[in-house]
């Protein structure tokens, strides 16, 4: 295993400039996701990463070495792909075992005829590595098939063995579960967390879900136009977003955000509520942001709503309500034996622990709450 550094990643496409100084420390073992909307930058960097698109500028280190003009075949690094890329025409068997023929045989060892002859003892070991990987992915029964005869899970099993045979310092992977169903990619996610913990290899994944980088990663880099907004372990990210950006993005329901004001006393004021005053912030417009499991419903709650949309997610329902006097609309987390009906109105409760204020700029404004604990 070995490190990866990228230092002061930038590429353009024409006129748009999709990574802009980019940098970026993984270390060994580690999972790492880069996750951010459509168009930010991240299948770029993982391309740039794997080799297979030039930087204009920086560098990309395998742990020592600076492989920036290495080709893709050198870097021995392993790329998983969105559309699995397999050989429609070749056996499962055949698609784990081709890389290991092209990395490991010589031009007349992989000759057709006399080819197989020669290289008897190589390609018996060679294949004694694809049964290994097959076992340990549970495909061995799948070994004579076709990726036609094949289901979605099946198929991206075969596309991680491929890359597993070839023993990688590292597993790139490009949005891999993005075309499988809801159920099957939920089952993926916790496989691909376990087959990582028994491996103990880097592995560098790209998705726009934030559910899956939440639920899989050691690691999470939070990009958007062509830059790492935040880097850091998921729970921090979700817990403690650096800017608006970054809260509005990770979370699902999104983050409440309610425009607020702080005034000369440092006094914070929340849809027309005092939640009492907060060191070093002079008098400014704000946005505060809260979780809707931060909210409670309650009969003596200060604040009040209707309740305008019902998400009913089974274990949960997310109460969208409407605020008189306000144009934020506010999500509060209820479970269903309490989550009263469509137009009912509501009181609840907020506490000034859990709230994140940002200023004008969306960057986050770190305050200490001076004054006691507040739940209104």
């Amino acid at each position: 295993m070995s490190s990866i550094s990228l230092r002061t990643i930038t590429k353009s496409f024409g006129d748009a400039m999709v990574l802009d100084g980019v940098d970026l420390d993984i270390k060994d073992g580690k999972f790492v996701t880069l996750v951010g909307p459509s168009g930010c930058g991240k299948s770029t960097l993982l391309r740039i990463l794997a080799g297979l698109e030039a930087t204009d500028a920086g560098t990309v280190t395998i742990g020592k070495r600076d492989v920036t003009q290495t080709r893709p075949s050198l870097r021995n690094l392993a790329m998983v792909f969105q559309s699995y890329a397999l050989y429609p025409h070749l056996s499962v068997a055949q698609n784990m075992l081709t890389p290991l023929l092209m990395r490991d045989l010589t031009k007349t060892q992989r000759l057709p005829v006399i080819g197989p002859l020669i290289s008897r003892a190589k390609r018996k070991a060679l294949t004694a590595q694809v049964d290994a990987v097959a076992q340990t992915l549970k495909i061995t029964e799948l070994l004579t098939r076709k990726p036609g005869q094949l289901s979605g899970g099946q198929r991206q099993r075969v596309a991680l063995g491929r890359a597993m045979v070839r023993n990688p310092v590292a597993f790139l992977m490009d949005e891999p579960l993005s075309n499988l169903d809801a159920a099957l990619r939920v089952h993926m996610r916790s496989e691909l967390t376990e087959l990582h913990r028994r491996l103990k290899t880097t592995f560098v994944y790209v998705t726009h879900d934030q559910a899956e980088a939440l639920t899989m990663s050691d690691r999470m880099a939070v990009m958007m136009g062509g830059k790492i907004l935040q880097f850091g372990r998921p729970d921090d990210i979700y817990r403690d977003p650096n800017s608006l950006a970054v809260a509005r993005f990770v979370g699902s329901p999104a983050i409440n955000t309610l425009s607020s004001e702080i005034d000369e006393q440092g006094t914070l004021t929340v849809l027309g509520e005092s939640m009492g005053r907060f060191s070093g912030l002079s008098q400014q417009s704000v946005v505060v942001g809260i979780r809707p499991e931060h909210l409670t419903l309650s009969k003596t709650g200060r604040f009040g709503g209707m309740v305008k949309h019902r998400e009913n997610l089974g274990s949960d329902v997310f109460l969208h309500l409407v605020v008189d006097g306000h144009a934020d609309v506010v999500v509060v987390r209820a479970t269903p034996a309490h989550a009263p009906a469509l137009a009912a109105q509501v009181r609840f409760t907020m506490s000034s622990d859990h709230l994140l204020i940002f200023g004008a700029d969306g960057q986050r404004l770190r305050a200490e709450h001076t004054t006691s604990k507040v739940a209104v």
